[in-house]
């Protein structure tokens, strides 16, 4: 019986030590990235960014990667959030989720990979 537990255990840990993860940036982070699958497709996801900065953040350019369950690439995507008049940016210490609809044929994982943030101030983080 030990043992059976001490090798689920060492499974559980594998899987989770390699696995695939969200990156965020400059103190940016993807706290959750939920997904909508359908008939062989990922027809959406929503991820959540959170603003660990002191800094109002009004961009957020990311690149989506679209994984099947065999954790084979299928494809990757760019994509970006931007403040209008009608969309708040992201003030400090705040959260903000953003839908996005690929449409990927084979997919069942995103992940997501900040490349830049951008702030209200003007400056912007690589």
């Amino acid at each position: 019986m030990r043992k059976i537990l001490l090798l689920v255990t060492f499974i559980v840990f594998a899987t989770t030590a390699f696995a695939q993860q969200n990156r965020g940036l400059c103190n940016i982070e993807v706290n959750d990235v939920s997904k909508i699958t359908a008939l062989g497709y990922l027809i959406g996801y929503t991820v959540q960014f959170k603003n660990n900065t002191s800094k109002t953040v009004d961009g957020v350019y990311w690149t989506a990667y679209y994984y099947n369950n065999d954790n084979k690439l299928i494809e990757s995507e760019k994509s970006s959030f931007n403040s209008t008049n009608l969309i708040d940016p992201i003030a400090a210490g705040f959260s903000k989720s953003i839908a996005r609809s690929p449409r990927v044929k084979g997919a069942s994982i995103v992940l997501v990979v900040i490349n830049k943030v951008h702030y209200s101030d003007g400056s912007s983080c690589k």
